[in-house]
């Protein structure tokens, strides 16, 4: 009877020692484990575009996936080419008596080339709604680009009788143009969406110029003379829309449409002296130059 006795108080007190040294369990025991929060502004604290993961059941966190580009923010360049796609035009040409007046409607639809090069500055950006692989980061980007809007036209003559009939002009315009841009930039999983609106200048070189009555005593002399050259400046803005797809982290190939407007373009010559006498001026106006660009470019991120 003492033995078993004995043996009773030495196990109450070996359970009584295992519930001592064992926690009180905590009000929040059953709960699972909290994911981490990942940062609000796209680019923080990330490098080379790899995004942290939530932990997955077991507190082990799942390898890091990689994005197809680069999150950080900073500069990038780069250069395009492609086709102008030229709108017909209105403006008038102003002679010294005896012609007169003599307005016009440029030919539309002419292809010309269009090169070019970029260079900008992305900033961070904000996510969009829960997911790393959706979010904007705004831009701003300088170009510089050159395109050619060659165009003629047929328009009559006021001013009979020297222009009884029409008068055919004929222009080759090359214009060298500077925008500074604001970008929006929609990321993806897949590809990248940009929008934007620049504002700058263009430098207008108008090449063997002429404008040839076909009828009348001047018929088939040029009223600007042999060989004119003559240029202007005008103000340029335009519209932009493109998708650029990410090579590597740094490296992006990309398309766009830009829809440019050149405007308040006057052009002087001196008029054919057999027309006109010695020293009078010959004066065009355009309206506005308008073409529809169609690009393709490589850009580089550092």
């Amino acid at each position: 009877m003492h033995k078993g006795f004995l043996v009773g108080v030495v196990f109450c007190a070996i359970a009584c020692g295992s519930a001592w040294s064992s926690p009180a369990p905590s009000a929040d025991s059953e709960l699972p484990e909290q994911s981490p929060q990942g940062p609000l502004l796209a680019g923080t604290g990330l490098e080379d575009g790899i995004s942290p993961q939530a932990p997955q059941g077991g507190g082990k966190e799942a390898p890091p996936l990689e994005n197809p580009f680069t999150v950080k923010s900073g500069l990038y360049a780069g250069i395009f080419g492609g086709g102008a796609f030229s709108n017909p035009e209105y403006g008038y040409s102003s002679y010294p008596a005896p012609v007169g007046l003599s307005p016009f409607t440029e030919r539309g639809g002419i292809v010309n080339g269009v090169g070019g090069l970029l260079f900008g500055y992305e900033f961070a950006g904000n996510k969009i709604g829960d997911s790393w692989d959706f979010y904007w980061r705004p831009a701003v980007q300088l170009d510089a680009f050159y395109l050619g809007l060659t165009a003629a036209s047929s328009g009559p003559g006021y001013g009979a009788p020297a222009v009884p009939g029409a008068i055919d002009s004929k222009q080759n315009f090359n214009a060298g143009v500077i925008t500074v841009d604001g970008l929006l930039n929609l990321y993806t999983p897949v590809l990248t969406l940009h929008f934007g609106i620049g504002v700058g200048g263009a430098y207008i070189s108008n090449s063997s110029a002429s404008a040839v009555p076909n009828g009348g005593p001047a018929s088939g002399q040029n009223l600007l003379g042999a060989g004119i050259n003559t240029s202007a400046g005008a103000f340029a803005v335009e519209g932009i829309a493109g998708i650029d797809r990410w090579i590597n982290k740094r490296w992006s190939v990309f398309v766009e449409y830009r829809y440019l407007l050149l405007t308040g373009t006057n052009f002087s010559y001196s008029g054919n002296p057999a027309v006109f006498g010695p020293g009078q001026v010959v004066n065009q106006h355009f309206d506005q130059f308008t073409a529809n660009l169609v690009l393709a470019g490589l850009r580089y991120k550092f």
